[in-house]
């Protein structure tokens, strides 16, 4: 089953496209797409007359000069599929609309962008209504541990099928199925200790992990689970990818629409501008779609 059968790759010609072309040649291998279209905008820029007339050149296109450095970096730096139609799109426009705007006319499954702008990754991540994987520059990109944030919903059940069948396909270590445990910072003024807390919230959140990894339908040989506790969610994930070699982190988003569409709650912002391992956020294909037509006027 091909599960990201169209892929599209904005490169912004910075220190991130080396990890993030890794990162697309490693799930393309996975997944076999059908198409992957690399992309670049550049902003409208307005040029004064005085400036037109002595210097003529910043009048000329410099989509065939973005797309003829695109091709050459693909090529020199990936290992795509064959059979993979390979398409380059330049133009000058809004980052983060022509994207949303091209994820919907291309009937995207998957964005994979750098993390070197982060209010452009969050942007897509919330608004895109597909699965959205943000890559930071020099992350390691070989997927060969990586970690599913659980909080026993549906959408980390998706999450979970995702993140197992990438580590399969990477002949790597199974998965880890993480939650985080908050640990309330009420106990300060309680007569509880931190440690009893702790304990109390390991026992109860072992018992739901138990539950929910018994009624997935892989083998439990295919992933591992575990439990960490934290005062904050997203430094909580991170904590726990920094003190056990994770490579990268997969998540469900919740949301049914757009404005709901958050990776683990409001805590998406942290997490990804602080991971340094890739965060491939999975949503359900259309998610938001139809609030992300209304914003962009399409179909009216």
């Amino acid at each position: 089953m091909k599960r990201f059968r169209r892929i599209l790759v904005p490169l912004s010609f910075s220190e991130a496209d080396s990890s993030v072309l890794a990162m697309t040649d490693h799930l393309a291998k996975w997944s076999q797409p059908d198409e992957i279209v690399f992309c670049h905008f550049n902003p409208k820029v307005k040029i004064p007359a005085a400036l037109q007339k002595s210097h003529p050149w910043l009048l000329e296109p410099i989509d065939e000069v973005a797309r003829d450095r695109m091709q050459a970096f693909v090529k020199e730096h990936s290992e795509l599929p064959e059979g993979t139609e390979i398409r380059y799109h330049v133009e000058e426009a809004n980052a983060v609309l022509r994207i949303l705007s091209l994820v919907l006319e291309m009937d995207c499954d998957l964005v994979v962008t750098g993390a070197d702008t982060p209010e452009i990754a969050v942007r897509l991540a919330r608004k895109a209504p597909c699965s959205v994987c943000v890559v930071p520059a020099g992350a390691p990109t070989d997927v060969r541990k990586p970690m599913v944030a659980v909080d026993f919903s549906e959408y980390s059940r998706y999450a979970c099928e995702i993140g197992i069948a990438l580590a399969q396909a990477s002949h790597g270590e199974p998965p880890v199925l993480v939650h985080l445990s908050k640990i309330h910072r009420g106990y300060n003024w309680g007569a509880i200790s931190r440690a009893e807390l702790i304990a109390t919230n390991e026992s109860y959140a072992a018992e739901q992990m138990d539950e929910f990894s018994t009624s997935l339908d892989f083998p439990k040989d295919s992933y591992t689970t575990a439990v960490h506790h934290h005062e904050f969610i997203p430094f909580g994930i991170l904590d726990y990818v920094k003190q056990n070699g994770i490579d990268c982190i997969v998540a469900g988003c919740r949301g049914k629409d757009a404005l709901s569409a958050i990776l683990l709650g409001s805590d998406i912002e942290q997490i990804m501008n602080h991971s340094p391992v890739p965060v491939l956020a999975v949503k359900t294909k259309g998610t938001g779609r139809s609030f992300l037509e209304s914003m962009l006027g399409i179909g009216q």
